[in-house]
């Protein structure tokens, strides 16, 4: 149904692609198996390049009613799946099955290579999706759907553009005119108008992401000098996000940063009873939290963790009774204070500024005849 919002699968992992079961991305199903013997595989690029491609597709997308997540969706209510890995060798970027006018079918597999510039992957990405959602190339270099990259940063326009039928920009009337001719006279499309028709504008993330810690262990002890890692998973339906990282300790905020999960190294904090909340907030404002407690042990001190038996209580444990990581002299340093040992260390990909990419010239394929 038109205005219906819809998700965006971008499958980095690779897959082995089923036949005789037409193009249902819940089931890596392609028409166009053979064409690819049957598998793409992974993107072999590093998490942050497929956290910037991830990035320009959902600035492009911005005010449609369009989700993009690296994590597959549930199978209801479904979701256009881009394969975006190792196509083997081709004389072509990306490529759809077919155009489906209108959007009819609502689980579609389509295919773009693995390039690692992401303004350059976000176009074939956005482009061969836009083909299962009736969209045609166009003659215009700064529009999404033109045939080939050309502008290092194009976009949906929202103007009339000749619709053609290759990279050699051949004119011609248009498939999907049902739509088009809503708003265009006929052999033009608004890639932008067509968008908003059949997935309505941005919806709100209204989902709260959940934070599972998994390290330290909670209640353990560690004996000075110590390395520890501070580790938790976040699981949401918008994945990756850059998330508003808060650590705090007895109500005081001792480190605040972004990332798309924990992780930091902790590096001979201060001797202590460490009880830390930690919360992530969404883009959306939405936030989740976990915490976790420990206690660190002067140099020389026995392990309880590691002994057994009943303590009698004498002796020193090396528990000095204060809280740690709070003092000027010993307290963290990183996003709260300058100056002071950095015994905290951000492990995680931090958000970086989008950077324009020169022009590339890479001929997108015009799909098949659709169905």
């Amino acid at each position: 149904m038109p205005g219906t919002p819809h998700t965006l699968y971008v499958n980095f992992d690779g897959a082995v692609l089923r036949r005789g079961c037409g193009n249902d991305s819940r089931h890596d199903c392609s028409t166009l198996a053979d064409l690819f013997d049957g598998y793409i595989g992974p993107f072999v690029g590093t998490e942050a390049r497929r956290v910037a491609i991830i990035e320009s597709v959902r600035k492009d997308l911005r005010e449609i009613g369009v989700r993009t997540t690296w994590r597959r969706p549930p199978d209801d209510p479904g979701y256009t799946m881009v394969l975006y890995g190792d196509i083997g060798a081709q004389d072509f970027a990306g490529i759809a099955p077919y155009i489906d006018c209108g959007n009819l079918w609502a689980n579609d597999t389509c295919f773009a290579g693995a390039f690692q510039g992401s303004n350059t992957g976000a176009t074939i990405i956005l482009q061969e999706a836009a083909h299962t959602w009736g969209l045609e190339h166009v003659n215009s270099p700064f529009d999404n759907l033109h045939p080939f990259v050309e502008a290092p940063t194009p976009f949906f326009q929202d103007q009339c553009n000749k619709i053609v039928a290759n990279t050699d920009l051949v004119e011609t009337a248009g498939v999907c005119n049902l739509v088009h001719e809503m708003f265009c006279e006929t052999g033009y499309q608004n890639s932008f108008q067509e968008l908003l028709y059949l997935f309505g504008p941005a919806q709100p993330d209204i989902v709260a992401p959940a934070l599972k810690l998994t390290s330290p262990v909670d209640g353990s002890y560690h004996v000075l000098p110590v390395e520890l890692s501070l580790y938790g998973d976040v699981t949401d339906d918008l994945e990756p996000q850059f998330y508003a990282v808060e650590i705090q300790q007895d109500g005081q905020t001792i480190f605040s940063d972004e990332a798309i999960r924990v992780d930091l190294r902790l590096t001979n904090p201060p001797p202590g009873t460490y009880d830390l909340l930690v919360t992530v907030r969404d883009e959306g404002g939405n936030a989740g939290s976990d915490r976790v407690r420990f206690t660190i042990l002067p140099e020389g001190s026995e392990d309880p963790d590691s002994t057994t038996g009943d303590s009698d209580g004498t002796g020193d444990t090396g528990d000095t009774g204060e809280t740690g990581g709070l003092s000027e002299q010993q307290g963290c340093d990183l996003g709260i204070t300058a100056g002071g040992p950095a015994w905290l260390v951000v492990l995680a990909l931090g958000r970086r500024r989008r950077r324009a990419l020169a022009v590339r010239h890479t001929a997108l394929a015009s799909p098949p005849a659709p169905r």
